[in-house]
């Protein structure tokens, strides 16, 4: 079995990445609770409310990790979340980091599961020509967070159709035996 990367989180980046996932929280919890829409392909708007908190410092714990394994710092994650969150209804256009095309996607490490056990879920409205997914398995504790870095995919390689009925329907599926590892890279600066 391949080693994945693992991106631990200091106190201060975990604090940080909350405090984006709560500002997302404030802006997208009145609009689901207004329209009664959640905006969501798995979670009825009752389930979306309750998870909204914990979906939001998923993505915001793998965007972070992701950021922090590719450039060494939290500065561009910094400024990425600050442009998203002038136009948040518009999101980052799969932009998590900005100017380069790699989308992550974070799914939450969750009941005596390991990470090789999740999959890459992929929209049709998410694919972009010329763009890579990469996967991020995030665990958190009550202090501590870290994000199993699972490796990428580029979308001219999916070519498995929509899941047509399920958990995942309309979602393209990839096992995390079908990524591409990420090397393991050491920051000295």
């Amino acid at each position: 079995m391949t080693t994945r990367p693992i991106i631990e989180l200091s106190d201060s980046e975990f604090k940080l990445a909350k405090e984006k996932a709560s500002e997302l929280v404030k802006f997208f919890r009145p609009k689901i609770e207004a329209t009664g829409k959640s905006g969501s392909h798995i979670q009825d708007t009752k389930e979306r409310l309750e998870r909204l908190a914990d979906d939001q410092i998923t993505g915001q714990v793998a965007q972070l990790a992701g950021t922090l394994y590719l450039t060494g710092t939290d500065h561009v994650y910094r400024m990425q979340r600050w442009v998203s969150m002038l136009h948040p209804h518009l999101g980052d256009g799969g932009y998590d980091i900005p100017g380069l095309q790699l989308d992550f996607k974070g799914s939450r490490l969750k009941g005596g599961r390991k990470p090789h056990d999740y999959k890459m879920l992929v929209r049709p409205q998410e694919r972009k020509p010329e763009w890579c997914y990469a996967l991020a398995i995030v665990d958190i504790s009550s202090d501590k967070a870290k994000a199993y870095m699972m490796g990428w995919f580029s979308d001219e390689e999916i070519k498995c159709k929509p899941q047509s009925s399920g958990l995942f329907a309309g979602a393209h599926v990839i096992s995390t035996e079908q990524l591409h590892p990420l090397p393991t890279l050491n920051w000295v600066l």
